[in-house]
């Protein structure tokens, strides 16, 4: 949910629950002042009745359908007027209507007298309804009022927010042209937009730095490698080492070029991970896929497979073409060398998908292996289904793994 909507329905509830409670005190207050009138005109009507039975006026004459006077043996209501709401038959309208009635009994002269007066609540109740009706326009109008106002208003408060978000989004790390954040004369994006220059100027000067140490490593490391793998190919090819000498020099030599490998492995990784690799439209994938293949085509007849090749059809992708290469060549290789000598390796294109099966006895493989440095088996460097990870990541590439009947099948799906 956007930060301005959210904050609008904030405002919408919290102005809702105001209304319903200042509308409640306000038809509250109403009623009450309403009640407090009809029993003043009730208690008005009730001393003139009174005042006419004093001057001896007929019970005939005073009695009508509002008000009807009896002479009564009863103190119940002497000097006491008590008021309550009630109904009555209401012969014009036939119906039942709501009334207000005040009795009570009074002593004139040696007689007592039970006064009853009514009034409708028809016209009260109705002003209360219209009340009623006018709070709530004047509520959903000044709510509606409120809504419009806030979104307006708070559109524009929070524009440079939306705009240090948009440059944020489209800065890239490594672009020698520095983030531009526009000043604006509120105080705490001023502030926000100062922290966000120096967290990317650090940022860019860490990964500039990192950058420039990785190249460095991955060229100064090579070359001594280099010597030490010349140095021992030309003492393997002497005769004059014993067989603990040569077990010696062949380890140094073995792990030499196990250490070249962990370096160029590391360093593509290195490389992925900072956003090195442009983004290239419409890469061929087929034809990447088919060029490694002819590339491992020796491979594939030193270890007696059984290949079969289906990619007829033509996916393109937006990644990197150098990349797409070390994508498709870790699966081949890595589908050569775990098939057992004479196995079946297919590999297969669908509209969008990659398809590499390859038989082995070695049962389904752990999902962890695709954790950097998880390794298969002690001869691998555990680099190989991290860096295929990565690059799925990186270009959005659905990579699935199965195993059924001794078969591997690693699916990419594009």
């Amino acid at each position: 949910m956007k930060l301005l909507v959210k904050t609008t329905l904030y405002y919408v509830i919290a102005s809702l629950l105001f209304f319903i409670f200042a509308g409640f005190i306000i038809v509250y207050d109403y009623n009450k002042i309403l009640d407090q009138e009809i029993n003043k005109l009730l208690i008005n009507s009730e001393e003139i009745i009174t005042t006419q039975l004093v001057n001896d006026i007929s019970l005939e004459s005073l009695n009508n359908y509002e008000q009807v006077i009896t002479k009564t043996n009863s103190k119940n209501y002497l000097d006491n007027p008590i008021f309550k709401d009630t109904t009555r038959y209401d012969i014009i309208d036939d119906n039942f209507h709501e009334y207000r009635m005040l009795r009570v009994t009074r002593r004139i002269g040696n007689d007592y007298y039970d006064i009853s007066i009514f009034r409708s609540l028809i016209q009260p109740n109705t002003l209360i309804q219209q009340v009623l009706i006018s709070l709530f326009i004047v509520f959903l109008s000044l709510l509606a009022f409120l809504i419009i106002s806030n979104l307006l208003i708070s559109r524009k408060v929070w524009l440079p927010f939306k705009e240090t978000l948009n440059t944020l989004a489209t800065y890239e790390l490594g672009s020698t042209k520095p983030i531009t954040l526009n000043k604006t004369n509120t105080r705490e994006f001023n502030q926000l937009n100062e922290i966000i220059y120096a967290m990317t100027t650090k940022i860019k000067y860490d990964y500039v730095n990192l950058k420039e140490f990785t190249e460095n490593v991955a060229h100064e490391i090579q070359t001594p490698l280099a010597i030490i793998r010349r140095k021992c190919e030309k003492l393997l090819q002497t005769d004059q080492l014993n067989a603990e000498q040569m077990a010696e020099i062949t380890a140094i030599y073995t792990n030499c070029i196990r250490l070249s490998k962990v370096n160029r492995g590391l360093t593509l990784l290195t490389k992925i991970e900072s956003g090195a690799y442009q983004v290239e439209k419409n890469v061929n994938l087929t034809e990447v896929l088919a060029s490694q293949i002819a590339h491992y085509d020796e491979m594939i007849s030193l270890k007696e497979l059984h290949f079969k090749k289906d990619i007829h059809h033509v996916i393109l992708h937006d990644m990197n073409s150098e990349l797409a290469v070390v994508l498709l060549s870790n699966f081949i290789r890595n589908a050569i060398h775990h098939t057992h000598k004479g196995g079946t390796l297919k590999i297969a294109t669908g509209e969008r998908d990659i398809s590499f099966y390859n038989t082995g006895a070695n049962g389904k493989i752990d999902t962890e292996l695709f954790n950097r440095f998880k390794k298969s088996d002690s001869s691998s460097l555990g680099l190989g289904l991290s860096i295929i990870t990565k690059i799925c990541r990186l270009y959005n590439i659905e990579l699935s793994y199965d195993y059924e009947d001794t078969t591997h099948k690693f699916r990419l799906l594009f």
